[in-house]
């Protein structure tokens, strides 16, 4: 089966009479059949993101820092020199990993994220 998975992303902003605002959108194939919906805590030490029944690198992730007050940062090793990805509190971030070894470090306190995330 084809076009399993779909995701949109809107981005809309005015201020001051200017206003911008983009939306884009991809419908995608699966080969394997999981998806994980989980939270997971973060600490202050670079620890891997799981993503339970999932092998190999995920198509899509989306994470969403549910901490109000502390950022997470992302990166594809453990000392976030790879890529370095920052999300701030209560924001999200829609990636797609080219590995399936994804750290995450939490800012001055633990931060749970909520995770969901998408087979190949």
């Amino acid at each position: 089966m084809a076009n399993e998975g779909y995701y949109t992303v809107n981005l809309q902003a005015s201020k001051g009479g200017a206003k911008v605002e983009r939306s884009e959108s991809l419908r995608f194939d699966m080969a394997g059949d999981d998806m994980v919906q989980a939270t997971q805590l973060i600490g202050l030490v670079a620890e891997t993101v799981t993503f339970p029944g999932i092998t190999g690198a995920p198509q899509m992730v989306l994470i969403k820092n549910l901490s109000d007050t502390n950022f997470i940062e992302l990166g594809g090793d453990s000392g976030l020199t790879v890529f370095k990805l920052k999300i701030l509190p209560l924001r999200s971030a829609l990636i797609s990993p080219s590995s399936a070894t994804l750290y995450a470090l939490a800012d001055t306190a633990a931060v749970r994220i909520q995770i969901v995330a998408i087979e190949a």
